[in-house]
């Protein structure tokens, strides 16, 4: 994370300490992704008890924990994510009223070019923060403790779980580049657009500039997740395709198939949410440098906050 990041997101959590309830949910949600991870392990156990033909009463028992563990984590999330909901909308709020206190325009066409500017980095908040409680909580839980349950379980497949974090990172991190120039072009053009439209129907040149630089963002997009996908579902073969041999030399047992493959399979699912909160960062950090850029919202300084 670079230095600009950290201070958009300090920015962020200056203006979240009138919510200050939100770290509380924001820790109950923490608590709540543990849970998945038990379930992947209790299933396993289930079908190992069922290989070693054990007695219906520890089948059973072992169904329990897994119902009891399923309901905690239903209550628990469903509950934090609520209440999450309701304090992020009060961010968006917070932040119209931080950069409108003192929003001094000549012409309609500058205010309409600066609310959309502080409109954008409202709204790019505030999906970060939705991606946070779900499911970016649940990615950081996952991928910090399944590389630590998997190297108890087989270091080996421990090993190739890391390099698959570490190669798919890298690609995010280039890819992240060329989306931010990208972006940056995008907001601006969004800006002229709706300042425009709101002010008369000839919108034909700022339209047509709109949609063709949208357009290279959505190229951009297909390739980027290519990039990252291909690379996920390569180690997740290879991961496969290692404890089948393994299966077929008599080394591991299916159900250990059924937990290392659990946990692989939501790597790549946790790895993709991250990609999209790194995404939705550099929007955050594009939008905030444009409110910084505006003449007319004079509450914010580049030099000092960027």
């Amino acid at each position: 994370m670079n230095r600009q990041t950290q201070k958009v997101i300090r920015f962020v959590l200056h203006l979240l300490r009138k919510e200050s309830a939100i770290f509380f949910w924001f820790l109950l949600r923490f608590i709540s992704a543990l849970f998945p991870l038990l379930t992947v392990y209790l299933f396993s156990e289930i079908i190992k008890l069922i290989e070693q033909k054990a007695t219906l009463t520890a089948v059973a028992f072992t169904f329990l924990l897994l119902l009891v563990v399923r309901l905690v984590d239903n209550f628990s999330r469903l509950l934090s994510i609520a209440r999450l909901e309701y304090h992020i909308s009060n961010l968006n709020s917070a932040i119209h009223n931080y950069f409108i206190a003192d929003l001094k325009t000549e012409t309609k066409e500058e205010r309409h070019e600066s609310v959309q500017a502080i409109r954008n980095f409202a709204d790019a908040s505030c999906l970060l923060l939705r991606l946070v409680r779900q499911p970016g909580i649940d990615s950081l839980v996952s991928l910090v403790f399944t590389p630590l349950i998997l190297f108890i379980v087989d270091f080996r497949v421990a090993i190739l779980e890391v390099a698959y974090i570490l190669v798919y990172y890298f690609i995010d991190v280039y890819t992240t580049q060329r989306y931010r120039h990208l972006r940056d072009i995008q907001n601006t053009k969004t800006e002229v657009y709706y300042a425009k439209l709101q002010e008369t129907n000839d919108i034909d040149l700022e339209q047509n500039s709109f949609n063709r630089h949208y357009n290279r963002l959505a190229r951009w997009y297909f390739a980027e997740w290519s990039f990252l996908q291909n690379a996920a579902v390569s180690f997740y073969v290879l991961i496969f395709f290692f404890l089948v041999v393994e299966v077929m030399n008599g080394h591991k047992d299916i159900s250990d198939v059924v937990l290392i493959m659990g946990y692989v399979a939501n790597t790549q699912v946790f790895l993709n949410s991250f990609s999209d909160i790194q995404d939705s960062l550099t929007d955050m950090s594009i939008a905030l440098e444009h409110l910084a850029k505006n003449k007319t919202i004079s509450v914010l300084d580049l030099d000092d906050l960027m």
